[in-house]
């Protein structure tokens, strides 16, 4: 069997397994969600990874007149072209629409991004050639090099709306009264010097591993925090910022943290566990970064930076932390 055919079933499953995650959520209240229960359960409830009946039943449904529309549709009319009649009625599961699929996810860029992958992984091609475009896709390079010209711009034009998405703060629905605390302005200022792309990489280069990004204060995570704590406590020691009121502010976000990093990363907002946000692992980076100095009360002008060794100790804690688990596992 080709990479081809195990890349498309095993994103075609992730996709298949988050809307079941969120219709289990809302099925009381919602016929959307109740449907597509249903639907799962009748025709999904065991899953081949290994058939070619789930890039077939996609040929099927998806004709080429379907994919050629969305490869010259432009970034700024990728939303509007999901919501088309001859769009949305397509069912990339059976008996489950894009239309389904957009109400349950309500992020239209993850709708981009599987779309994008049916459709380059739906092509037949060499496991070298399909290793080559999943390590782009996983990396976000936008200097990348590729033959076919058409998969090149639906991977560039998934990019473009990635990007955008995190500038605009699109993920961060439901914090508009955020906007206007201490933390938000800062937030404001920074975000336009944020370098996207050295973020993305810090993390893709480690694997979606956090604790090892933020080990090295040089690339994009330990970069983004030590330009954070540099200028509040700028701002500190200048007067201009009040530290109990960032204390204050400080305690409000983190009361939205659960909503914005809920278990599965559904934006169910559960935060109860699982893969999402943990709130002591948050702790004890800030701990970290902190250090000797932190931000110290009294007026006084405190340290600024990143406290590396901190950093890599608490990495190292984490990935012994994670062997032991494995070694438990076995």
């Amino acid at each position: 069997m080709s990479s081809s055919i195990i890349i498309f079933n095993q994103y075609y499953y992730d996709l298949l397994s988050k809307i079941r995650t969120i219709a289990k959520k809302h099925r009381e209240h919602s016929t959307t969600a109740a449907k597509v229960l249903d639907v799962v359960k009748e025709h999904y409830k065991e899953f081949d990874k290994s058939s070619n009946d789930y890039v077939n039943f996609l040929n099927e449904n998806c004709n080429d007149d379907f994919w050629k529309s969305y490869i010259e549709v432009s970034k700024d009319d990728c939303d509007e072209w999901l919501k088309k009649d001859e769009i949305k009625t397509v069912c990339l599961f059976k008996d489950i629409s894009i239309a389904d699929i957009t109400k349950l996810l309500r992020d239209n860029f993850l709708c981009h991004h599987y779309l994008s992958v049916f459709y380059i992984f739906k092509h037949e091609m060499g496991d070298e050639g399909a290793a080559t475009i999943l390590k782009i896709l996983q990396t976000f390079d936008e200097g990348f090099e590729m033959e076919n010209e058409e998969f090149k711009k639906v991977i560039e034009r998934l990019n473009a709306i990635k990007t955008e998405k995190v500038k605009s703060g699109a993920s961060f629905e439901g914090m508009d009264n955020l906007k206007d605390t201490t933390i938000g302005k800062i937030a404001k200022e920074i975000i336009d010097d944020v370098n996207i792309d050295k973020l993305k990489q810090s993390i893709y280069n480690n694997e979606g591993d956090i604790f090892k990004a933020l080990a090295n204060p040089e690339n994009g995570l330990g970069e983004l925090f030590s330009t954070v704590g540099s200028k509040v406590t700028d701002k500190i020691s200048s007067g201009e910022l009040n530290q109990d009121a960032i204390m204050k502010d400080a305690m409000k976000f983190a009361s939205y943290l659960p909503a914005m990093f809920g278990r599965g990363g559904d934006g169910s907002g559960d935060g109860d566990g699982g893969g999402g946000f943990n709130m002591a692992d948050m702790m004890k980076m800030m701990s970290a970064m902190n250090g000797a100095g932190g931000m110290g009360g009294g007026g006084k002008k405190t340290k600024t930076g990143v406290n590396k060794q901190g950093l890599r100790n608490l990495a190292k804690k984490a990935e012994l932390q994670k062997k032991l688990a494995t070694r438990k596992n076995k």
